[in-house]
């Protein structure tokens, strides 16, 4: 797999990503307008992940907190066009390299929801852990959903990634 940055070309892959029916109670989306000012800002960072450099997207990620003077870095959203399949996992490893190689971040955190197990167990397969609960702070459709806040910290990355060697 591979990472590369996204282009306004892609916001198409986005949208039809976010529509999905079965992202509905898991993703969060936004309107073009939303995602054109998103990549423009120096704060974002969009990547979309292929498996070769000339084949379709198969996922894409939203980075913000780039500008941030604590070195803390959101990851807002990944999507995988095709979960269940371990991309996911291989994405979330290119952008932690990223975050914590590249970009020097100090932690890289992220909320998912509480009902999103699949998401939650591939996060913590990776190295994240569970911080705490923001308890109902959704609402879909008639009812609310929590979220569960999770962050790695910089010396937890490099910690996992000198027992690998």
């Amino acid at each position: 797999m591979r990472s590369r940055t996204a282009r306004p070309e892609d916001v198409d892959f986005f949208l039809a990503q976010e529509a999905r029916a079965e992202f509905q109670n898991f993703i969060f989306s936004s309107s073009r307008e939303q995602h054109q000012q998103y990549m423009s800002s120096q704060d974002c960072q969009y990547f979309i992940f292929q498996n070769d450099e000339n084949e379709d997207a198969i996922g894409y990620a939203i980075l913000s907190g780039l500008t941030s003077p604590h070195g803390n870095i959101c990851l807002v959203r990944i999507v995988m066009a095709k979960p269940g399949q371990g991309y996911g996992k291989q994405a979330l490893r290119l952008l932690l390299d990223w975050v914590f190689k590249e970009y020097k971040a100090h932690r890289f955190w992220l909320d998912v929801f509480e009902d999103n197990h699949r998401a939650r167990h591939v996060y913590q397969s990776v190295g994240f852990r569970e911080e705490g609960l923001l308890r109902e702070v959704v609402k879909q459709q008639d009812k609310y959903a929590s979220q569960v806040v999770m962050s790695i910290l910089e010396q937890e990355y490099f910690q996992q990634v000198s027992e690998k060697i």
